[in-house]
């Protein structure tokens, strides 16, 4: 889940065109309870709860779903309400619906669920700064026709090395119709833990996804790597002896 802080001025209206800060402190009033989100196409809706820890002010909430490219056309899923109300210290709740024949059925599809608070407007005098914070996370959707389960993942991956045009890559190749999000992804070498580039990609489902290995890197080491699961958890680090 990413937070991005946006500087919003006081005039409602501006709130959704201000620029966005990234910022390692922010903490959103409105967050989601979970931390991903898996979507059956057999379901008949996927409920999201949304939790206001703030106990003294109402926020407004916007939410929309884009595709990993940061695209919101095309999406297969209908999501309500875009906008709504969460009262201080309260619960709400948005609802997907993922539209009938629009999905891949030989694996999973992953999009990415933006909720943006807005907060009250103040009542002191003069101009003032308001904080408004973006909370993303991940949404797998998963049609009814895939097998297997993806707790099995982890344990199907494959693992090479490849030079090319005078770098190193590590390639994670993934049979399975499930992406694996890592939660750990380093190596072992000369004596030194040092962590793989681009951890956060995830090893596309039925794919192959390369990442850099850090420059110098050579001969026999051990690749460590873990993933999250369904609830947000850490598999146990899965260690694999290479040649870089």
């Amino acid at each position: 889940m990413k937070l991005m802080k946006m500087m919003v001025p006081v005039l409602m209206s501006t709130i959704l065109a201000a620029p966005l800060l990234l910022s390692a402190t922010a903490n959103a009033a409105v967050r989601p309870a979970l931390t991903r989100i898996v979507a059956l196409e057999s379901d008949k809706e996927t409920p999201v709860k949304l939790l206001n820890d703030d106990k003294a002010h109402d926020y407004l909430v916007q939410s929309w779903i884009e595709d990993l490219q940061g695209s919101d056309k095309n999406i297969p899923i209908v999501l309500t309400p875009p906008l709504f109300k969460i009262s201080a210290g309260r619960e709400g709740k948005l609802r997907m619906v993922i539209l009938p024949g629009k999905i891949p059925q030989d694996r999973e599809s992953v999009y990415w669920l933006w909720i943006q608070e807005i907060p009250p407007v103040s009542k002191a005098a003069g101009n003032q700064l308001q904080l408004a914070i973006r909370t993303r996370l991940k949404i797998f959707v998963r049609p009814s026709t895939l097998k297997g389960q993806p707790a099995d993942t982890i344990g199907k991956l494959t693992w090479q090395v490849s030079h090319e045009g005078g770098k190193s890559w590590l390639i994670a190749n993934n049979p399975t119709p499930y992406y694996a999000s890592f939660s750990e992804l380093t190596l072992t070498a000369g004596g030194k833990k040092m962590a793989v580039e681009g951890k956060t990609t995830m090893a596309a489902a039925k794919g192959e996804t390369r990442y850099a290995l850090p420059s110098g890197v050579s001969g026999n080491g051990t690749l460590n790597y873990s993933v999250i699961n369904d609830f947000g958890g850490e598999t146990p680090v899965q260690h694999q002896t290479m040649t870089f």
